[in-house]
């Protein structure tokens, strides 16, 4: 019954099977198919995809999507990939250094990205534009990563930050409400009304 669920029929010619004798594809659905088993409310995928051929991975995502609707179950997706992140997540939380540094709709963190990161991010995506020849381009991130058993004080991407400030280097920031469905813990934001009590104006951007 689960291997029909995902998509493996007939399923009898897949109960005799040994891993290495399935594609990639049908081995995450195999996985898919176990991780229901026991009838979950949530489901973490993390990087379900990353291993698969790119025509492979919209049909585990599409998956996973009917999965989660008609099994009504939460699903946590664990990604690098920017890209799939906003085809498939209602939410998205940012994370740098273990900690969450921006989060809210996915419309809002890729219309309206406020933290740096978040804004290097999706900057450094490589981007294909066709003028002559196809081009690549993509804006890597500045700097090296901290290590993650010793973090910087303040906060945490400070060193990387094109834009830090000397409280940035000695102050953890909070998330704070910065619009609807959108928090993000950067000091050089400003809060929205809702947080300040203050007639919403344009709040000062960490982009400038």
């Amino acid at each position: 019954e689960l291997l029909g669920r995902v998509q493996l029929t007939p399923p009898e010619q897949y109960l005799a099977k040994f891993p290495h004798e399935l594609s990639g594809g049908q081995r995450q659905r195999v996985a898919i198919a176990r991780a229901l088993a026991p009838r979950p409310r949530v489901l973490l995928a993390d990087e379900p995809v990353s291993m698969l051929d790119v025509s492979i991975r919209l049909e585990i995502l599409n998956l996973i999507d009917r999965l989660k609707r008609e099994e009504d179950l939460a699903v946590l997706y664990v990604t690098h990939d920017l890209a799939t992140a906003k085809f498939f997540c209602d939410t998205i939380a940012i994370m740098y250094l273990g900690r969450i540094v921006e989060i809210g709709s996915a419309d809002a963190i890729y219309s309206n990205p406020q933290h740096p990161y978040t804004r290097a991010l999706l900057q450094s995506v490589p981007q294909l534009t066709l003028a002559d020849d196809v081009v690549t381009s993509f804006k890597p991130i500045d700097g090296e990563l901290p290590s993650p058993l010793a973090p910087p004080p303040g906060c945490a991407f400070h060193q990387r930050c094109p834009f830090a400030e000397p409280r940035c280097r000695q102050q953890v920031p909070a998330l704070r409400h910065i619009g609807p469905q959108h928090d993000a813990a950067c000091h050089l934001l400003a809060p929205s009304p809702r947080e300040s009590g203050e007639r919403e104006g344009p709040a000062r951007s960490a982009g400038g």
